[in-house]
């Protein structure tokens, strides 16, 4: 067996266990709300995942639980309209599987066993010191996103049966079409990550000479669309601020991390940076037309 394959098998140990607990969970909590049953589990699961990553002493145990969950919480409201199977169930259903098992893939290809953290972890675990197990590895690594996924899957808790109307199809669109983007903009940097592997180039060919970073871009317009299904039922409310909430933590949080990271050890970056917009396309292609 190898290392990878045997962190394989034990984080996927610590997920069972995370869903079992958050389902047994269900049933002691049958009196509360829904929404309340469910992020119950959540949080009941995201402590297990917790457990294991302290134990181990590897946040990344976390890593996958971004897409494994949401599909759980989908089949939660999925099982709460009695099964029924019709256009905006199979729409769901197939747009969530459809991003989970893609962003899993991805997690599981670069992800090289249990002595393997994210560099984000590391520093993040260098910078706050004694502080790092409350604030960063329970707060910030854990619960923060946590929360954040649960509250963009709430457009998700819809009376199936009821009518809607016809931006569920946009919606299932914006979802597809974003996790096609996370396809290929993942598959092009694998690709010219073979070709330079010393890690000091900057990759600028594909989706990545209009956005700094699609696959962030793709991932945004996922949960925008997960937000447009909802309003099909249930019209303009205040979960309009969950993709908003999603958008402002990649934008003020990952990205800037991440470029600051780059930075660090390719400072030609900036150059690219005036050329090339943080996330949206459709901006440097505007610039590019009119010369901006």
């Amino acid at each position: 067996m190898t290392i990878k394959t045997k962190g394989l098998l034990t984080v996927l140990t610590a997920y069972i266990i995370a869903v079992i607990l958050g389902f047994i969970s269900l049933q002691f909590s049958s009196h509360f709300s829904s929404t309340l049953q469910i992020l119950i589990a959540d949080i009941i699961a995201t402590f297990v995942i917790y457990s294991f990553s302290v134990y181990y002493k590897n946040s990344s145990f976390y890593d996958p639980y971004w897409s494994v969950i949401p599909p759980f919480i989908a089949f939660f409201w999925f099982a709460k309209n009695n099964y029924v199977i019709n256009t905006p169930s199979l729409l769901l259903m197939i747009a969530v599987l459809f991003w989970s098992l893609r962003l899993t893939y991805n997690w599981m290809k670069t992800w090289d066993g249990l002595h393997h953290e994210d560099w984000r972890y590391i520093d993040m675990r260098n910078n706050l010191g004694n502080s790092f197990e409350i604030i960063g590895n329970l707060g910030g690594i854990h619960f923060f996103p946590t929360f954040i996924v649960f509250f963009c899957c709430m457009p998700m808790a819809q009376d199936f049966s009821q009518s809607y109307n016809w931006t569920i199809f946009l919606g299932f669109g914006l979802c597809i079409i974003g996790v096609v983007l996370e396809i290929i903009s993942d598959k092009q940097l694998h690709a010219f990550r073979k070709i330079h592997p010393s890690g000091t180039d900057i990759i600028e060919t594909g989706l990545w000479s209009y956005s700094r970073h699609p696959n962030y871009y793709g991932e945004i317009m996922f949960w925008w669309g997960i937000f447009v299904f909802g309003y099909s039922f249930s019209g303009l409310n205040y979960l309009l601020l969950a993709p908003i909430t999603m958008t402002a933590m990649f934008w003020y949080a990952s990205i800037p991390w991440i470029e600051i990271k780059i930075l660090r050890t390719r400072p030609h970056y900036r150059d690219y940076q005036k050329r090339v917009h943080i996330l949206f396309p459709e901006i440097t292609i505007f610039k590019r037309l009119f010369k901006v």
